[in-house]
């Protein structure tokens, strides 16, 4: 009979120890445990997106790097193409027949290689350039670039007449520069043709570009006013003015022997500056962060006053043409140029030449040799509290951090500056001495 006994008790000693053995943690560990947890949680947090702001951060500069070392190419390229198959001075140039007068397009009666421009005030006219002006060394020039820039290819002439409704240039159809620009002799290309010769000689379709003819190393210079084409025939209307010239008994300049084969050059006018561009229609959604674009939303800081480096085609009577306006390089804030060129025509030694000389009125455009071009972009965002003082006393090259004031707060911090420079050779204006 006790055996029984001593199990049950056994059995419920057992089960009285069992609650023992098992225990949880009371509510004070685990609020200590939660606790704990949660301020693990914000530290992590915390570093992470302080490592997600320093990546993207870093990703805007890189990216603002890339686009103005994009853009700075670009103008690289175009400076060094300046004056190719053109002329570097028309004003001084010997080889030319028609002389400029006053009743020529502006651009065409002063053209040149390169001409710089000083600092448009105007266009920056509440910029972040202009606030800047007291406190950072820039006032950005511009650059306007003559020479067959989007035609780089000589054509040839089947025709040069004037019919009595003005003149017009009957193109060779049958060579390998006009294949190349997409011009073909065959009856069934004519709309191919059509939309080639638009391309080539209309800019922005109501005033034509500057075209070179040459014959015998003489050159005439007019302006396209209409392209026509018809099966195996393309031809280009000119302009009332400039008026070509006909070859006369005893003289050495003019179009003779109907004008058949003479070498035909189509001549483009490039400005580069820099200028805003959040209010130009065509960028709408570029800016939508600035609150101006398209959809655009409370205004980001620093974007509304943000400026770009700009390409434009001009006409031949200076106006730009808008359908041709595009951005080469993003948040820009300075661009400058110097050059260097020979002492005069008798004497090849080169010598500085100041940027401010370079105007329409400069007489010695011929003699340049190269161009000394620099710019300088930003990033998106101020990352830098005080900015690095230069000892050099200003210009592009001391420009580190660039100031930018907070339109609400009105406290001024800096974004980081890169600068691009090189020294660009124009070839083709090396054997201009005259």
């Amino acid at each position: 009979m006790r055996a029984p006994f001593l199990f049950q008790v056994c059995e419920a000693r057992a089960c009285k120890r069992r609650p023992t053995s098992a225990r949880g943690f009371t509510l004070v560990e685990l609020m200590v445990a939660m606790t704990g947890g949660l301020f693990l949680s914000i530290v992590v947090f915390a570093l992470s997106r302080d490592a997600s702001r320093f990546y993207q951060r870093e990703g805007r500069v890189a990216n603002a790097t890339l686009a103005g070392l994009s853009g700075f190419e670009r103008l690289s390229n175009d400076v060094a193409r300046a004056g190719h198959l053109s002329t570097p001075n028309i004003q001084q140039d010997p080889r030319v027949c028609n002389r400029p007068d006053a009743s020529w397009p502006a651009m065409l009666a002063t053209l040149r290689a390169i001409v710089i421009e000083p600092t448009n005030t105007a266009l920056l006219s509440g910029t972040e350039i202009t606030a800047a002006a007291n406190t950072a060394p820039n006032k950005p020039q511009g650059i306007v670039i003559a020479g067959a820039l989007n035609a780089p290819d000589e054509l040839y002439t089947a025709q040069v007449g004037n019919g009595g409704a003005g003149w017009q240039i009957y193109l060779n159809l049958n060579t390998p520069s006009a294949a190349r620009l997409g011009l073909s002799p065959l009856s069934t290309a004519t709309a191919t043709n059509s939309a080639a010769l638009t391309s080539i000689f209309m800019a922005g379709r109501t005033s034509g570009r500057i075209i070179r003819l040459r014959w015998m190393g003489k050159d005439q210079y007019a302006v396209a006013s209409g392209v026509t084409a018809t099966p195996g025939v393309a031809f280009v209307n000119l302009a009332a003015q400039p008026v070509l010239q006909t070859l006369k008994v005893g003289g050495q300049c003019g179009v003779d022997n109907l004008g058949i084969g003479m070498s035909l050059s189509v001549i483009d006018l490039v400005r580069y500056d820099i200028r805003p561009m959040v209010d130009d229609p065509n960028y709408a959604a570029l800016y939508k962060a600035s609150g101006k674009g398209t959809g655009g939303g409370p205004g980001a800081p620093f974007e509304s006053g943000r400026v770009e480096l700009v390409r434009v085609e001009l006409d031949p009577k200076g106006n730009e043409i808008d359908a041709t306006r595009e951005i080469v390089g993003e948040y820009a804030v300075d661009l400058q140029f110097s050059g260097w060129g020979a002492s005069n025509a008798l004497n090849p030694a080169l010598i500085a030449v100041d940027s401010a000389a370079i105007n329409p009125t400069y007489t010695g455009t011929q003699l340049l040799r190269g161009l000394h071009v620099r710019l300088s972009v930003r990033s998106r965002e101020a990352d830098r509290e005080a900015p690095i003082v230069s000892g050099s006393g200003g210009g592009s090259s001391d420009m580190y951090r660039f100031p930018l004031t907070d339109s609400v707060s009105g406290v001024t911090t800096y974004a980081r500056v890169r600068t691009f420079q090189s020294d660009i050779s124009l070839r083709n204006l090396e054997n201009s001495n005259w």
